[in-house]
């Protein structure tokens, strides 16, 4: 999906190299605000040209707590890095581009269901 929308020209200021996605990913509500230049959070107006309606649900620590609600999105991806850790992709308000991590499976991120046609 990233190398399809950069390819695409789905990055912020219409290049097709780099990854400068994220406002393309991201819905047009309920992100925090942000001064930095295209940024999420800057101009939420300009968001989701993609259609992806990416909403910043932050995510359950290992603990139970909730946070970073507003602020990042969180999605487990279907690549395990060992049997405890999995690969998630995050956006965050004040950046410009889709990131890669990896945490304990015990956290709690979103998923993004595809159905098959």
């Amino acid at each position: 999906m990233q190398n399809y929308l950069i390819a695409n020209g789905y990055n912020w200021d219409g290049t097709t190299t780099g990854n400068k996605i994220a406002k393309s990913l991201a819905t047009t509500t309920d992100w925090n605000t942000s001064i930095n230049a295209g940024a999420i959070g800057n101009d939420l107006t300009t968001n989701n040209q993609s259609g992806f309606s990416a909403l910043p649900g932050g995510y359950r620590y290992r603990t139970g707590y909730f946070i970073d609600m507003g602020a990042y999105g969180f999605w487990w991806t279907a690549t395990e890095n060992d049997a405890s850790i999995a690969i998630l992709r995050y956006l965050s308000f004040s950046r410009d581009f889709l990131n890669r991590y990896y945490d304990l499976k015990g956290c709690g991120f979103s998923v993004r269901l595809v159905r098959n046609q």
